[in-house]
């Protein structure tokens, strides 16, 4: 797959697990992270290998106002960087969005990469980072689900 393809692949493999950004339910955070987790290693012919930090993972959380108003997200961000050109990287994200609120406000907002972790491992701690484990409780229906392909 390359690079340029990468977003198609997350949303078809989303499409297949069910989740559609348009009726979005509680449990589709616990599917989108299941299906991240199966997409993530999946390789890109045009990346730099992991070793070269040319294909990496990052998990987000936290209220901001990126989008216009304040919200509080959760985000997977799948990193590259094109072979041959360390200036060229990609950020293909999946993020659900919801209305803040008391609970998620005293979250604050954090961050993890797998930092020589294995994938699975990085997986596995992603329900310790707060945000991502009250997301994953099944509290309240996100109101928005979005997933960009950005060149940086």
């Amino acid at each position: 797959m390359l690079i340029r393809a990468t977003r198609a692949v997350l949303a078809s493999m989303l499409d297949e697990a069910g989740v559609s950004s348009r009726a979005i339910s509680t449990a589709d955070v616990r599917t989108t992270a299941s299906t991240f987790r199966q997409f993530a290693p999946l390789p890109t012919e045009d990346a730099a290998p992991p070793e070269e930090d040319g294909d990496g993972i990052l998990a987000e959380f936290g209220s901001h106002d990126f989008r216009g108003e304040r919200e509080f997200s959760t985000s997977l961000t799948r990193q590259f960087t094109e072979i041959g050109d360390k200036d060229a990287m990609w950020q293909l994200g999946c993020a659900f969005y919801w209305a803040p609120q008391a609970a998620t406000d005293v979250l604050e907002s954090g961050h993890m990469w797998p930092l020589g972790r294995a994938l699975d491992e990085f997986f596995d701690k992603l329900v310790s980072l707060p945000g991502w484990a009250w997301a994953l409780g099944d509290v309240q229906v996100p109101h928005g689900l979005v997933i960009t392909l950005d060149r940086t």
